[in-house]
């Protein structure tokens, strides 16, 4: 699949098969990670693996009781250290660029994980002094975020989304117009190669009717004739 679909197919899953994720799917992920842009190419993000069942629920349970999340094989905390950012661009880079080097990294483990065939779920809700005292975070290290990874255990639908012209402006803030119909993921398209394959259905349709038409004409045609001769 190309990577815009599994973009597209992804969805948050909190309940897991009893199934162990291969430890090299878990490095490929980490690189993933490493690779995701960060502010001016300082790496301030650090990955903690997670998978004793007891340190899971600990977890589980620093994340506002959320039992499923131990239902995973392994989690992954996403942590940073802001003094990093800091000394390069000061408060900005502590309270922005910290977070950003974060998310990218989620983002990008998050759509290698579908890609793999595995599964998660950006997890941001937790008490922040439990889950450090769980994780053994020293005072200048913040947790962003944690992902529990293994295989689906289930096919939730797709959730209602916004359309693209609500949710996008051109040039200025509340500005827009008609944007172009192209695309290979366009609604314009999308509609227009659904309309043909309708359309060629409905022709397919229409054939065979035509076919057993002309089929029933020519049997009783025949049948006429046959009749006549008598």
């Amino acid at each position: 699949m190309h990577t815009i679909d599994y973009i597209l197919k992804r969805r948050s899953i909190r309940k897991f098969k009893d199934k162990l994720v291969p430890w090299d799917n878990v490095v490929t992920l980490i690189r993933c990670a490493i690779n995701a842009p960060c502010a001016g190419n300082i790496f301030n993000v650090k990955f903690i693996t997670i998978r004793e069942p007891s340190n899971r629920k600990a977890v589980a349970d620093a994340c506002e009781n959320q039992d499923w999340i131990a239902t995973a094989p392994i989690l992954i905390a996403v942590v940073a250290e802001p003094d990093y950012q800091g000394r390069y661009y000061g408060s900005r880079g502590e309270r922005l660029f910290t977070i950003q080097n974060a998310a990218a990294c989620t983002m990008s483990m998050i759509i290698a994980a579908e890609s793999l065939g595995l599964a998660t779920c950006w997890v941001g809700s937790f008490d922040e002094d439990t889950l450090r005292n769980v994780l053994g975070l020293s005072e200048h290290v913040n947790v962003h975020a944690i992902l529990p990874i293994g295989f689906a255990d289930e096919e939730p639908a797709s959730p209602p989304k916004h359309p693209i012209k609500v949710v996008t402006y051109l040039e200025k803030w509340w500005a827009g117009r008609k944007h172009p119909s192209y695309g290979y993921y366009s609604d314009n398209v999308k509609r227009a190669v659904l309309g043909g394959a309708d359309a060629i259905k409905k022709g397919a349709e229409k054939t065979r009717d035509a076919i057993a038409e002309l089929q029933d004409k020519v049997v009783k045609k025949a049948k006429n004739k046959k009749e006549e001769k008598k």
